[in-house]
C-alpha cells in the first residue's frame, strides 16, 4: 500500500474572504499530494500560513491581551490576566497553556506554536515545486512563504535569544531529529533569519497598496521592515555587549562582543524602505463621504489605526487583515471600555499618560512652564494629539461616547463586575470613535467594527533609523532630527531642540516611540532590549486616578495600582517549557530560571 504523507495544518481564524491571498486555507489534515497538485491548491495552504498572523500585534497571547500591559504603560483590569504574573514575578517556565485561557503566558505556547508554524512554512518550500502551474507564480509564493518563516524566527529570537534553526520539516509528532539538537548561537540565528529575508525580497514586490485584492500579502519592503526590526533588537544594549546582564549569559543569549557598525546594518536596512516614495507619513480619507481632516489634529493621527474600508495608507508597510469585515471580534470587546460595552482589560498607566507632551509647546507636563494642572478635569486638554487617539483620559469626549471611569460614571466600578478600571485609563487606539458599540443603531456587539493589524510601518522604521544612526553618530546629525521631527510634526509638535547631546537625543528617541508606538507591542521589547527594565519596573507600582472616588470628591489623586512591580534579570528574556527541554535535553535554558533538575522537582 502506498504509505501517504499528510499536511497537518491547524487551522486559526480565517482571512477576510475577498481577499485573493487572505482567502481559503487549505482543510485539515491534507493529503500532500492533493494539497500540491496544483498552484491553486497550493495557494490554499499558503494562505493558511498567512492565517496565522492573527490577533493584534502579532501576539498568541490570551484573548489578544497587549504585552505593553505586562510592562509600565499598563495593567490588566481583570484577575486571572497573564500580565498580572508577568508583572508580579510570577511566571515560571511550565507557564503557557492553551492560548485561549486568560491566565496562559505566552511562553511554552510561543515556542511551541511558532515551530508548528515554521513546520508549515517547511512543508510548503519542500513541496511547491511539484505543483502543476505557473513557475511565475511558484517563484511568488516561495518568496512569500520564506518571508513568512523568516517573520516567525524574528519573533522567537525577539524574546527567546538563539533559537533552533529549522530549514525543513519535522513530524511535530516525532522529536527524534531534535533530542540532541542545541539552539544555535544568537548570532547564527540572526544573520540566518536576515539572509532568509534579503532572498525573499529579490522575489517580491516592493508595494501592493495599488492592488486591493493582495492586501496583506509580503512584500520587499516588509522584508527589510523585519530586517530592520531584527538588526535594532541585536544592535541594542541586552544583545550588543561584551559585558551581558547576567553572567549565565553564552553566546546563544548575545554576541557577547560590542560591534559598533552593527547600527550601521539597522540604518540600511531602514534606508532601503524610507527611500521608496511610495511610503509616506500621509493619513488621508478613510471614506469618501468623510470629512477632511486637518493635519495636526487627533483625528488626523488616528486614521492610521481605524480605516473602515481596511485599505493601505502609505504609511503602512505591512498589515494583518482582519477576519471578517465588520463582525466583532473578542479582542476588540476586551480593550473597549465599559461605556462602548467592553471589557475594560487594558488599563493604561498614568505614567504613560504624562509621557504626552503640552500642544504646541512641546513641554512636558511635569515642567512647571507648560501650565498644567493636575487636579481637574481639564488634564487632557492642551496635550499632544496622540494622547486622546492612544488613551481614553477621565472625561474625553468622543463622537458616541464620554468616558466616565469615576465613582457612579458609566465606566465606574460600582456595578459588581470582575472587569475593572484600575487606573482611570483605558486603551483607545484602535476604537472607532465614529461607532459606538452601546448605540442601539449598531445592533450591539455583534457588530463592532474590526481592524487590519499594523505589524509593519513607516513610523516605527523613522523611528528605527533615528535610534541607530544616532548610535553611530558622536553629535546627532541632521538625518536624526529629521527622522523624528517627520512623526512629530505630522500630529503639529514642534521640531526637537536642536544642539541635543548624543545621550539627550538618546532619550528623546526613548521618549518618542513610548508616544508614538504606545500599546503596539514595542515597550515590552524596548526597556529589554535597552536593559532598563529593571530600572523603570522593579520596586515601582503602576500608578492611576482614585477611581472609586467621585469626580468632585478625590478621583483625580493619584494612587499606587495593587502591588510593586518585580523584575529580575532573568525577565529579560523568556524561559523555555520543561516540557520542551525534557524532550530535548541539549536544548539550553535561559540564564537564571530554573534548570531542569530544579524546575522538574
Amino acid at each position: 500500500m502506498k504509505k501517504k504523507n499528510y499536511l497537518l495544518l491547524g487551522l486559526t481564524m480565517l482571512l477576510c474572504s475577498c481577499q485573493d491571498y487572505l482567502d481559503k486555507p487549505a482543510s485539515n489534515d491534507m493529503d500532500i499530494d492533493k494539497a500540491f497538485a496544483t498552484v491553486i491548491e497550493a495557494k490554499k495552504v499558503m494562505n493558511d500560513i498567512y492565517s496565522e498572523m492573527y490577533g493584534n500585534a502579532y501576539n498568541v497571547t490570551a484573548r489578544g491581551v497587549i504585552y505593553d500591559c505586562a510592562a509600565d504603560d499598563g495593567i490588566g483590569g481583570y484577575a486571572p490576566l497573564w500580565t498580572d504574573k508577568v508583572q508580579f514575578g510570577m511566571w515560571t517556565p511550565d507557564d503557557g497553556g492553551g492560548d485561549g485561557e486568560e491566565g496562559s503566558i505566552p511562553t511554552i505556547g510561543f515556542w511551541k506554536n511558532t515551530y508548528a508554524r515554521v513546520r508549515k512554512a517547511n512543508l510548503f518550500l519542500e513541496n511547491i515545486d511539484r505543483a502543476q502551474g505557473s513557475e511565475e507564480d511558484k517563484v511568488l509564493m516561495k518568496a512569500q512563504v520564506r518571508f513568512l518563516r523568516a517573520f516567525f524566527y524574528e519573533e522567537l529570537i525577539r524574546r527567546f535569544g538563539g533559537v533552533i534553526i529549522l530549514d525543513h520539516s519535522v513530524d511535530p509528532n516525532n522529536y527524534t531529529e531534535l533530542t540532541n539538537q542545541p539552539r544555535n548561537t544568537f548570532e547564527e540565528s540572526v544573520e540566518w533569519v536576515c539572509n532568509e529575508l534579503e532572498t525573499a525580497a529579490r522575489d517580491l514586490p516592493s508595494n501592493v497598496a495599488a492592488t486591493p485584492n493582495k492586501v496583506g500579502m509580503a512584500t520587499s519592503a516588509a522584508c527589510y521592515a523585519c530586517i530592520a526590526r531584527l538588526r535594532l533588537q541585536a544592535a541594542s544594549p541586552l544583545f550588543n555587549t561584551d559585558s551581558p546582564v547576567s553572567s549565565e549569559y553564552t553566546d546563544i543569549q548575545c554576541y557577547m562582543n560590542y560591534d559598533k557598525s552593527r547600527w550601521r546594518k539597522v540604518v540600511e536596512a531602514c534606508r532601503k524602505v524610507m527611500d521608496d516614495p511610495t511610503y509616506s507619513l500621509e493619513s488621508p480619507q478613510s471614506e469618501p463621504d468623510d470629512p477632511e481632516l486637518e493635519p495636526g489634529t487627533w483625528e488626523y493621527y488616528y486614521r492610521k489605526f481605524v480605516d473602515r474600508q481596511f485599505k493601505y495608507t502609505p504609511e503602512i508597510i505591512w498589515l494583518s487583515h482582519p477576519t471578517i469585515d465588520g463582525r466583532w471580534e473578542g479582542v476588540n470587546a476586551m480593550w473597549r471600555n465599559r461605556t462602548e460595552n467592553g471589557f475594560h482589560w487594558m488599563n493604561g498607566s498614568y505614567q504613560l499618560a504624562m509621557e504626552f507632551e503640552m500642544y504646541p509647546s512641546g513641554l512636558m507636563p511635569s515642567d512647571p512652564e507648560s501650565g498644567y494642572d493636575f487636579t481637574n478635569a481639564k488634564q487632557g486638554e492642551d496635550r499632544d494629539p496622540r494622547f486622546k487617539a492612544t488613551l481614553a483620559f477621565p472625561g474625553a469626549k468622543y463622537d458616541k461616547y464620554t468616558y466616565q471611569p469615576w465613582a457612579g460614571g458609566s465606566d465606574s466600578n460600582n456595578h459588581g463586575w470582575a472587569e475593572a478600571v484600575l487606573t482611570g485609563i483605558c486603551l483607545q487606539k484602535y476604537i472607532d470613535p465614529m461607532f459606538s458599540d452601546s448605540d442601539p443603531n449598531n445592533g450591539g456587539r455583534g457588530n463592532c467594527r474590526r481592524n487590519f493589524t499594523r505589524i509593519f510601518a513607516l513610523n516605527e522604521l523613522l523611528l528605527n533609523f533615528a535610534e541607530a544612526q544616532n548610535e553611530l553618530d558622536a553629535t546627532p546629525s541632521q538625518a536624526v532630527y529629521d527622522a523624528v521631527n517627520q512623526i512629530r510634526n505630522r500630529v503639529g509638535m514642534p521640531d526637537l531642540p536642536t544642539g541635543l547631546t548624543q545621550d539627550e537625543m538618546r532619550k528623546k528617541i526613548w521618549h518618542e516611540r513610548r508616544v508614538e508606538l504606545a500599546f503596539e507591542d514595542f515597550r515590552f521589547f524596548d526597556i529589554r532590549r535597552w536593559r532598563i527594565a529593571e530600572e523603570v519596573m522593579n520596586g515601582k507600582y503602576i500608578q492611576g486616578y482614585d477611581v472609586p472616588k467621585p469626580q468632585d470628591g478625590g478621583f483625580y489623586n493619584i494612587v499606587n495600582v495593587k502591588r510593586p512591580l518585580i523584575f529580575q534579570k532573568k525577565d529579560y528574556l523568556f524561559p523555555l517549557g520543561t516540557s520542551e527541554i525534557l524532550m530535548n535535553p541539549a536544548l539550553q535554558q535561559n540564564p537564571n530560571w530554573p534548570k531542569l533538575s530544579t524546575a522538574a522537582n
